[in-house]
């Protein structure tokens, strides 16, 4: 059965200073960037790699007043 999902398949979610000590590699940014826009995230059960990013992106395009 090609092409069939598998649900059960676990996602793996990182620490936040995990993700931080590898914000170049993995966002692109300095570490200071991705503390500022992780500060504050509810992280109890870690974070994916792809909402991590999803914060950092979102931070990057702030408006700044």
């Amino acid at each position: 059965m090609a092409g069939k999902k598998h649900s059960d398949e676990a996602i793996a979610a990182y620490g936040k200073e995990e993700l931080i000590a590898y914000a170049q590699e993995l966002f692109g940014v300095k570490p200071e960037v991705a503390q500022g826009a992780l500060h504050g995230a509810n992280v109890d059960a870690g974070l994916t790699i792809e909402s991590a990013n999803a914060l950092v992106q979102n931070f990057m395009n702030r408006k700044v007043n």
